[in-house]
């Protein structure tokens, strides 16, 4: 299920929800324009599957798997080189002794000069 983009006061931020249709997932960012270096706060809400895996992907190379399925989160990152980055959510399923596969659940664009 894809919901449309939604106009916030921090920025545009497109949310794609997967799997089950009660899902919490939410990612949120502030700023999401400016000069390098520039420090963007994320914050957002885990699928609220306990056994579930979270990722946080800077979409600079940079990734946070400390993610909480079942909390709210917030994690900030400096991106030190001008571009567009998005920064993606993903979400899965515990992966036990085996790789598990994440799906994009929410994404935010940031976009540094």
């Amino acid at each position: 299920m894809k919901l449309a983009m939604a106009a916030t006061t921090m920025g545009i931020v497109s949310i794609t929800l997967a799997g089950n249709a009660g899902s919490h997932n939410s990612l949120s960012a502030s700023p999401t324009f400016g000069t390098a270096p520039l420090e963007v706060t994320f914050s957002g809400t885990g699928s609220g599957d306990s056994e579930g895996i979270m990722l946080l992907d800077f979409g600079d190379g940079q990734t946070d798997d400390s993610i909480s399925p079942i909390r709210t989160f917030t994690r900030t990152h400096t991106y030190a080189v001008a571009g567009s980055y998005t920064a993606e959510l993903k979400s899965g399923a515990f992966g036990g002794q085996r790789a598990t596969t994440l799906i994009t659940v929410a994404r935010v664009t940031i976009t540094v000069q």
